[in-house]
């Protein structure tokens, strides 16, 4: 009986085999990947975890299962992960501003008031661990301190002395310095003004002083004004015055002169006429007749004889 020769079988044909070591190969190689990935992400992110950098402006607070270690200074540090806690704090000066907060003066005046300030952290475990919401109690902490300083100062002194109300509050912050870990740097108020009725009847005082020395100015001027017309007029009486008089005087001086050189003329004639018997009596009769001719006043003896004086 002959031997029949069989057919080989599919599954163990030399290019099936093959395939399926390809296939096992492709696993083997995918397996070992993807745990290199996995084990390379894990080493990045336990290197990301351990290694961390301070900047300059920051200060770093190390802690290890909650306990304080240290505060580190900027550059690049190492923690262990899962263990080790970093709370990184801003030290450089920062700014906080009181909007429009009301205080009572000391002349019972409500104010409305308003405040920038910067600061700076110097502690930064004094500010971050042993303070809660240290930003906000700082902002309670300065607003209470403006309401104090304004509470012990009248409504003027608040609108007019800025620079005093800046330095009490100042000194009066620098007292929580310490408890708060910080550094005040700059007190500036930017606001104080009075509730709207009482700056109101302020502009109205205002206007009325304004008024009051207008008129004030304007009556100082009227007067001025006077003065110099009456001065004016005092100058003018006194130059006519002057004027008269000295026309006077001189009218007075001519008379008197004329009067004295009629007398020397007079006498003259009467020395020549001396000698002369009716002749020269009857030449002094014309002389008299001429010279009552020229002048209205005449001067009569008790005979009615006009007499004309010759001394």
């Amino acid at each position: 009986m002959t031997e029949q020769t069989l057919p080989k079988s599919p599954l163990t044909s030399p290019t099936r085999s093959d395939f399926f070591r390809t296939i096992d190969r492709l696993y083997k190689l995918a397996v070992v990947t993807l745990t290199t990935l996995v084990l390379l992400v894990a080493v990045i992110f336990v290197a990301r975890a351990a290694v961390y950098k301070i900047h300059e402006y920051e200060r770093g607070l190390h802690l290890r299962g909650g306990r304080f270690l240290a505060v580190q200074e900027p550059g690049w540090h190492i923690q262990i992960p899962l263990v080790d806690t970093v709370i990184i704090v801003t030290v450089n000066e920062r700014l906080g501003y009181v909007e429009q907060i009301p205080a009572m003066t000391s002349d019972n005046v409500t104010m409305i008031v308003s405040l920038q300030y910067t600061y700076r952290v110097t502690d930064p475990q004094q500010y971050a661990l042993q303070v809660d919401d240290p930003e906000r109690i700082v902002f309670e902490f300065v607003q209470g301190k403006l309401r104090d300083v304004v509470n012990t100062k009248a409504m003027t002194d608040v609108m007019n002395n800025r620079a005093v109300m800046n330095t009490e509050v100042m000194e009066a912050l620098k007292q929580k310095e310490d408890d708060y870990g910080v550094q005040f740097v700059t007190v500036q108020m930017q606001n104080a003004s009075p509730p709207e009725e009482v700056l109101q009847a302020i502009k109205d005082r205002m206007v009325a002083v304004q008024r009051q020395e207008q008129a004030q100015a304007e009556a100082v001027q009227r007067k001025t004004l006077a003065d110099a017309d009456l001065y004016a007029s005092q100058k003018q009486a006194d130059a006519d015055a002057y004027q008269i008089t000295a026309t006077a005087v001189a009218e007075a001086e001519r008379m008197r002169l004329t009067a004295v050189a009629q007398q020397v003329t007079i006498r003259s004639i009467l020395a020549e006429l001396g000698d002369k018997g009716d002749l020269g009596v009857k030449f002094i009769d014309l002389l008299i007749a001429q010279e009552l001719k020229e002048n209205s006043k005449w001067v009569i003896n008790g005979d009615g004889t006009p007499v004309v004086d010759m001394r």
